[in-house]
């Protein structure tokens, strides 16, 4: 049972220490968590994909990274994926290119 409310902050340092599976990275450096929202219990999160397609495995790797820790804390976990801005995008495979870790 939660013994305070979460704030935003609190929920923000529960995921920015998480890490892209395939690149030495967290997911804030490379720009995928781009907003956080607390409401009562359940935490959003809007996490941007450099593509809609990438593998599916990928994808649910991704979305447990930044669950579990925020599960953990007692809350429940919305996460709303979209796709980066083509800005995004350049930032993220230029960190993807330098910081590359390998196939998970």
């Amino acid at each position: 049972m939660m013994s305070k409310e979460i704030t935003v902050k609190d929920a923000y340092q529960a995921i920015e220490k998480v890490e892209h599976p395939e690149i030495a990275a967290t997911l804030v450096e490379l720009g995928m968590i781009q907003d956080l929202v607390v409401e009562k219990n359940t935490v959003r999160v809007a996490m941007a994909l450099p593509t809609l397609g990438i593998p599916d495995i990928i994808r649910k790797m991704l979305e447990d990274s930044i669950r579990k820790p925020l599960e953990e804390m007692g809350f429940t976990v919305a996460i709303e994926i979209f796709e980066m801005s083509d800005q995004a995008k350049n930032k993220f495979f230029t960190l993807a290119r330098s910081n590359w870790k390998g196939t998970v």
